[in-house]
């Protein structure tokens, strides 16, 4: 009965906390950066010229398109990523969101 329930509570847990998947292609991930330095980009393409350091993919859990966001750009920041160029974006229902997004880092020119 126990580990029942502290399987339906890490569930749950995972659930609410949403999930975060990273495919890192760059062969060399940049130095960690403050989170809120990375600049998201939603329609516009990037103006500068810039490198794929990984694609991100979030489902679950992410009751505003904010929060989504923002545990995207933790995980790029994380990975030395200067943007954000966001691929997808959906609503589910009213407690879930799921999209997906390029980590870029611009070039210097």
């Amino acid at each position: 009965m126990k580990i029942s329930r502290i399987l339906i509570l890490l569930a749950l847990g995972r659930v609410l906390a949403g999930c975060v998947e990273t495919s890192v292609i760059a062969a060399q991930p940049g130095a960690n950066l403050p989170s809120d330095e990375v600049r998201v980009y939603f329609i516009e393409r990037p103006q500068c010229n810039f490198e794929t350091i990984a694609h991100i993919r979030v489902s679950g859990g992410f009751v505003t398109l904010a929060s989504m966001l923002s545990s995207m750009r933790k995980k790029a920041a994380k990975l030395g990523a200067d943007g954000l160029y966001l691929r997808h974006t959906q609503r589910l229902d009213t407690k879930e969101f799921l999209g997906t997004a390029s980590a870029i880092r611009c070039l210097p020119i």
